[in-house]
């Protein structure tokens, strides 16, 4: 019975993402919507002749992709950080016991 309960915690687990990459996949979505919603606004604004406005748009679009630009660099310095510790990274030293294993 608690093998069961821990097989489906595993399963469950491994079936959610973490809530960082989460947050990163909503940001891309939401960012490439601002960015459309704004460029339709800016054909907008100049079929219509009204140029005032333009400078306002492009600050609007470039101020959210400088934002997601900070939150992607620390998401990716945190994924780095998980992935090593004390300066080894965990991934070339399993491949190295993998290896070792196979070898004997």
């Amino acid at each position: 019975m608690f093998e069961k309960r821990k097989e489906r915690k595993e399963k469950q687990k491994s079936k959610n993402t973490e809530f960082s990459k989460f947050m990163i996949r909503q940001e891309s979505i939401l960012i490439w919507i601002i960015t459309i919603a704004f460029i339709v606004l800016a054909f907008i604004c100049v079929k219509y002749s009204y140029f005032g406005e333009l400078p306002w748009l492009t600050a609007m679009v470039g101020l959210p992709w400088t934002a997601y630009a900070v939150s992607q660099a620390f998401y990716y310095r945190k994924a780095m950080k998980e992935n090593t510790k004390d300066g080894i990274k965990y991934d070339s030293i399993m491949e190295e016991l993998k290896q070792d294993l196979n070898q004997e």
